[in-house]
């Protein structure tokens, strides 16, 4: 899939292919659903993937920060665990 520059704000280019596409649409199209698709569990890539996707469908900021939310938690627990694991 291409995306337009605009569209990537992250580090490293986003990537997202016609099955990510198909897999990560359905849960970008409500709240709900999003809520549950973090309930059952989500990878960094993936939140990176439904922002761009977000970004480049309806562009609703309030999901955009919630997925922005937990994107930083995840990176954050990731450094914790480096650091503790470092320190003993």
């Amino acid at each position: 899939m291409k995306i337009p520059l605009k569209y990537q704000v992250f580090e490293a280019p986003v990537e997202i292919s016609s099955k990510d596409h198909e897999r990560l649409s359905f849960y970008v199209g409500s709240w709900k659903r999003i809520h549950e698709m973090m309930l059952l569990g989500v990878n960094q890539s993936d939140l990176r993937r439904l922002v761009v996707l977000e970004l480049m469908g309806r562009r609703r900021i309030y999901l955009i920060r919630r997925l922005l939310g937990r994107l930083t938690t995840l990176q954050r627990n990731d450094y914790l665990s480096k650091v503790l694991k470092a320190a003993s």
